[in-house]
């Protein structure tokens, strides 16, 4: 029975390594300019929110996108869903990369799905620190 426990805790142990290791943390720039090495593997990019949108699809599915990056080098953030974070936010996203990927006609390049991943907010935006600092009025 003891090599039973013993050979289970091994085989978790292992299977948290390789998940570990299946995520590798990148920047913008080594994704812009080494795309292919990274192309259809699961990344972690840790950046500040910008150009939040949340739209609905036809079908009337609701998904949001924004961008991560610096100036006009950019990784866009693609997801199903409800966004959970607002721009300036300080995020951490893991999910599959897609040097490009085509839906229907539309071509989109760069981009980082997460719906399969996850969105971690590390740092609420400037103005929402402040608002939480502040202490709530009474009436």
């Amino acid at each position: 029975m003891r090599w039973t426990t013993r050979a289970l805790y091994s085989l978790a142990l292992l299977v948290l390594c390789t998940s570990l290791w299946a995520q590798e943390q990148v920047t913008v720039q080594a994704l812009l300019t080494d795309g292919k090495k990274y192309d259809g593997k699961q990344v972690v990019l840790v950046g500040i929110v910008r150009d939040l949108k949340e739209k609905v699809s036809r079908k009337g599915n609701p998904y949001y996108t924004f961008k991560i990056g610096e100036g006009k080098q950019t990784i866009s953030i693609f997801s199903y869903g409800k966004a959970s974070v607002k721009n300036g936010d300080k995020v951490r996203v893991t999910g599959k990369f897609a040097v490009e990927k085509r839906v229907g006609y539309a071509v989109y390049r760069n981009e980082i799905d997460v719906t399969k991943g996850k969105v971690e907010v590390l740092t609420s935006a400037p103005a929402d620190r402040d608002k939480a600092q502040q202490p709530q009025e009474k009436k």
